[in-house]
C-alpha cells in the first residue's frame, strides 16, 4: 500500500552540489599550492642561479598583452546578464577565474575552451531548470523537450535521460521509458566522479524495478546530498521486498510529519491496523494528502471491522471529491487466501475464535432438548368428552373430542419428526413439522421444535419466528425466549432484554438463569456452572459458558464430558480436539486433525441428513489439516451409493469450494435453489461464493442481492456486495452496506480485498 512518488533532481539540489564540488576542489588547489612553495623554497636554497632564471621567465610571461579578441569582463557581464542564482554565480566566478588565469599565462586555446564550456553548460542548465519545473507542473511534453536541449551538456545527460524516462512514465509510454532510462544507465558511468554519482545509481536501479540494487548504492553513498530522498528510495525499495518493518524506520528516521501517509499504508500492509488508523488519523487531521489520507483510513477502518467509520469516511470523502474519490486508492475484491491454502488457514484459524458468536449459539441449538409428547394432557381431554356425552351436552362433548384428535394429529407429528431428529435427519424433521404448523398453529411444542430445525440449517430469521410464536402460546417455555434472543443477536434484531429480566427475577431455576445470562452477554462468574449429571444440554451450556469465560480448564472438562457422553458425535470430537489443544502449536494441532477426524470410527451421518454446524466444522477443520479432500471422497462415494438428499448436496458444495472446485459447486447450488427451493440466506450466501469462484460475477452480485433481501442481518452478503460496489467505484452504494454492518468489529470468512496496481 506504499505512496508512490517519481523522484527527480532539482535544479536548487544540483547547484548546491556544484558548489560543495567547487569547495573540495578549492582546499585540494590550496594544499597542492603549499607543497609547491616548500619546493622552490628549497631549490632557491640550493642554486640562486636557477631561481633567478625561472623568476626572469616568470615575469616575461606575466608581462604578455592578453590578444584583443578575448575580453574576459565582456564575457562574465554576458553570463551576469542571465540572472544566475547565487550558486550558479559563483560557480560561474570560479570558471571565469581559472580561465582569466590561463589567459595571463598565456595559455589562450585552453581559456577560451572554458569559456565556451561555461556558456555552453549555462544553457543547458536553463533548460534543465525549465524541465524540472514543468515536470513538477506535470507538463510532461513541454518537460521532454527542455530535458532533450539540456542533454547537450555531458554532465546534464544523465539526469535529463532520467528524468525524460519519468515524463514518459507519467504519459504511460512504457517503450519510450524503458529506452531514456536505459539511456541514462549508458550515461551513469560519465559520472563516475562526481558526488552525486550513488544517487543517479540509486534512482536509475529503483525505476528498473531492481530494489536490491538501489539499496546497495544507498548503503554505500558518494555523497550525502540526497539523504532525506534516498531514505524514501530505501523505503520503497525494501517495501518492495516485502520488508515492511525497515521500511517504516527509513522513512521514521527523516522526521518528516508528511511522510505519515506512506508510514501509515506500510503499517496496514504489515497488518498493523489498529497503528496504521492512529498515523492515519493524525495524517488527516494534519491536512496532509486529506484525499489518499481519508480513503487509506476508511480501508483500514474496513480491515478493523469498523464498517460504520468506513462508510462515514467514504460517504463525506466522496461528497468532497466525487470522481478524484472514486479514483483514490482502487480496490480488487478476491476470496480469502485461507479457503485455499492449508498453511494461511492455519495462520488464521490461530487468531480467531473457535466459536463465535454464531458457532456458540448453534452449539446449544445443536444440543438442546426437543419437547415431546404430552400424553397426559390427550387422555384427559378424552375423558372430559365422554362425561359431556353422558350428560347431553353435545356441543362442549364434540368440542372436547375435536381437540383430542387435533392434539393426537400434533403429537403424531412431533413423533414422526423427533424419530428423524435421532437419525440426524434435520431436513426431513423440518418439513414434518412446517406441515403440521399450518395445520395446527396454536401448538407451543410445534413451534418450538420447527424454530429448533431452523436454528439447525442456520434459517435464523424463521427460527427467531417460531420461537417468538412459541413463546406467546406458552410463556412457560423459558427456552423459547432465550433462544428467541440468541437469534436476535445472530439476526441484528432488538434482545428482549425486559422479558429477560422479568423471566429472571421469578424463577431460580439454573438452567434458565444460566441461559439469561448467555443471552444478556454478562456471563457473571457468581452464576457458577451447572450440575454437569443434570443433562448433555447442561454440558453444553457450561462449555459454552467456560468458553466466554476463558475458563480453560472447565472448558476443557465439558468437552471431555461432551465426548465422554457422545463418543461418535462428529461436534463432540471437534470440540475435545479444540479443548486439549493448543493453537501455539498448530502442527500438532493439525495431526490431531487428522488422527481423530480420519481414522476414528465417527458417526458421518449429519453430512448426509443434518444442518450446518457439523458439516461446517467437520470441513473447515479438515482444511487446516491439509485434507479437505478426504470429504470430498467421503461425500463422493456415499453420493454414488444413495439418493443425493439436500443435506448431502449442501456438505458436497461447500466441499467443492474448499477444494476450489467453484464450477461443481455452483451447479450444486443452482439444483438447491431451483429444485429443491433451498433458498434461505445462508445457501444464496455460498451460492454467491461458488458464482464469484467460477467467474459468474453478475449472478453472484444477484445471488448476493436475495441473500440480503432474504435475511438483511447476513452480514457476510452485506459484506460482500459493499465490497463489490467499492470495486465498481461506487463508493456510495458501498457506504450504505457497511452501516448496515456497523461498528460491530465484524470479520469476514471469505471475502477481503486488496488495492489495484
Amino acid at each position: 500500500m506504499a505512496e508512490e512518488e517519481f523522484f527527480t533532481l532539482d535544479d536548487d539540489d544540483l547547484e548546491e552540489v556544484a558548489q560543495k564540488s567547487s569547495d573540495k576542489a578549492s582546499t585540494k588547489k590550496e594544499s597542492g599550492s603549499k607543497i609547491i612553495h616548500y619546493i622552490i623554497i628549497g631549490i632557491l636554497v640550493l642554486t640562486i642561479t636557477l631561481f633567478a632564471l625561472f623568476a626572469y621567465l616568470y615575469i616575461q610571461k606575466k608581462n604578455d598583452p592578453i590578444e584583443e579578441d578575448v575580453n574576459a569582463s565582456k564575457i562574465i557581464q554576458n553570463i551576469q546578464d542571465k540572472e544566475l542564482t547565487p550558486h550558479q554565480e559563483s560557480e560561474a566566478q570560479r570558471l571565469l577565474s581559472k580561465a582569466d588565469k590561463l589567459f595571463s599565462q598565456g595559455k589562450k586555446e585552453e581559456a577560451l575552451a572554458i569559456y565556451e564550456q561555461l556558456s555552453h553548460y549555462n544553457k543547458a542548465l536553463s533548460y534543465y531548470n525549465i524541465g524540472v519545473a514543468k515536470l513538477k507542473e506535470k507538463s510532461y511534453e513541454e518537460a521532454i523537450d527542455s530535458f532533450e536541449k539540456a542533454m547537450k551538456s555531458t554532465k546534464l545527460k544523465c539526469a535529463s535521460a532520467l528524468n525524460m524516462s519519468i515524463c514518459y512514465l507519467n504519459l504511460k509510454n512504457e517503450p519510450r521509458f524503458q529506452y531514456f532510462l536505459t539511456l541514462s544507465d549508458k550515461y551513469l558511468p560519465y559520472m563516475i566522479n562526481q558526488p552525486l554519482y550513488s544517487y543517479y545509481y540509486t534512482l536509475i536501479n529503483y525505476y528498473k524495478n531492481q530494489p536490491i540494487e538501489s539499496l546497495i548504492s544507498i548503503k554505500n553513498p558518494t555523497d550525502d546530498f540526497y539523504n532525506h530522498k534516498q531514505n524514501i528510495i530505501a523505503s520503497k525499495a525494501l517495501s518492495t521486498l516485502k520488508n515492511d518493518s525497515l521500511a517504516i524506520y527509513y522513512l521514521i528516521k527523516n522526521g518528516d510529519p508528511k511522510d505519515s501517509l506512506t508510514v501509515g499504508l506500510l503499517h496496514a500492509r504489515a497488518g498493523e491496523y489498529s497503528l496504521s488508523a492512529d498515523i492515519l488519523q493524525n495524517a488527516v487531521n494534519q491536512g496532509f494528502e486529506p484525499l489518499k489520507a481519508n480513503i487509506a483510513l476508511a480501508l483500514v477502518k474496513n480491515k478493523l471491522g469498523l464498517l460504520k467509520d468506513s462508510a462515514d469516511i467514504l460517504k463525506s470523502t466522496y461528497d468532497a471529491y466525487k470522481e478524484q474519490a472514486e479514483n483514490t486508492y482502487p480496490i480488487s475484491m478476491r476470496l480469502k487466501k485461507s479457503l485455499f491454502d492449508p498453511v494461511i488457514a492455519q495462520k488464521e484459524f490461530k487468531k480467531r475464535l473457535f466459536l463465535d458468536d454464531r458457532y456458540r449459539y448453534s452449539l446449544l441449538f445443536y444440543y438442546a432438548p426437543y419437547h415431546a409428547i404430552d400424553s397426559t394432557k390427550t387422555v384427559n381431554l378424552i375423558t372430559k368428552g365422554a362425561k359431556k356425552i353422558e350428560i347431553d351436552s353435545i356441543k362442549p362433548a364434540l368440542g372436547y373430542l375435536t381437540d383430542s384428535k387435533a392434539f393426537s394429529n400434533v403429537n403424531l407429528a412431533v413423533t414422526e419428526a423427533l424419530k428423524r431428529i435421532i437419525e440426524n435427519k434435520i431436513y426431513e424433521a423440518n418439513s414434518i413439522l412446517k406441515k403440521a404448523v399450518k395445520l395446527y398453529p396454536a401448538h407451543s411444542t410445534l413451534h418450538y421444535n420447527l424454530a429448533l430445525t431452523y436454528a439447525q440449517i442456520f434459517d435464523f430469521q424463521n427460527a427467531y419466528k417460531q420461537f417468538s410464536k412459541s413463546y406467546s402460546l406458552d410463556s412457560h417455555n423459558y427456552k423459547a425466549l432465550a433462544f428467541k434472543t440468541f437469534c436476535a443477536s445472530l439476526t441484528n434484531k432488538n434482545i428482549p432484554k425486559k422479558e429477560l429480566e422479568k423471566l429472571k427475577a421469578r424463577t431460580e431455576k439454573k438452567e434458565v438463569l444460566a441461559l439469561i445470562e448467555i443471552a444478556l452477554g454478562s456471563l457473571g462468574l457468581d452464576l457458577g456452572y451447572l450440575d454437569p449429571r443434570d443433562s448433555t444440554f447442561a454440558h453444553a451450556i457450561n462449555l459454552s459458558l467456560a468458553y466466554s469465560r476463558d475458563d480453560y480448564n472447565m472448558y476443557k472438562t465439558s468437552a471431555q464430558s461432551l465426548k465422554n457422553l457422545l463418543e461418535q458425535d462428529l461436534v463432540s470430537n471437534i470440540l475435545y480436539l479444540d479443548a486439549t489443544n493448543e493453537k501455539s502449536q498448530i502442527k500438532t494441532y493439525a495431526r490431531a486433525i487428522h488422527t481423530t477426524l480420519t481414522q476414528k470410527k465417527l458417526d458421518l451421518s449429519p453430512l448426509y441428513f443434518g444442518g450446518f454446524l457439523p458439516k461446517e466444522l467437520y470441513i473447515r477443520m479438515l482444511h487446516i489439516a491439509g485434507i479437505s479432500s478426504v470429504a470430498k471422497k467421503q461425500l463422493t462415494v456415499y453420493e454414488k451409493a444413495h439418493i443425493p438428499t439436500i443435506p448431502l448436496l449442501q456438505s458436497l458444495a461447500y466441499t467443492y469450494i474448499y477444494n476450489q472446485n467453484f464450477e461443481e459447486a455452483y451447479k450444486i447450488y443452482n439444483t438447491l435453489i431451483d429444485n429443491h427451493q433451498q433458498k434461505d440466506s445462508h445457501t444464496l450466501f455460498l451460492a454467491s461464493i461458488a458464482a464469484l469462484g467460477s467467474n459468474h460475477h453478475a449472478n453472484a452480485v444477484a445471488l448476493l442481492e436475495l441473500a440480503k433481501l432474504t435475511d438483511d442481518s447476513n452480514f457476510e452478503s452485506r459484506y460482500a456486495l459493499g465490497l463489490l460496489y467499492q470495486e465498481a467505484q461506487n463508493l456510495e452504494g458501498a457506504s450504505i452496506q457497511y452501516k448496515k454492518i456497523g461498528n460491530t468489529n465484524f470479520q469476514s470468512n471469505y471475502f477481503t480485498f486488496n488495492l489495484k496496481k
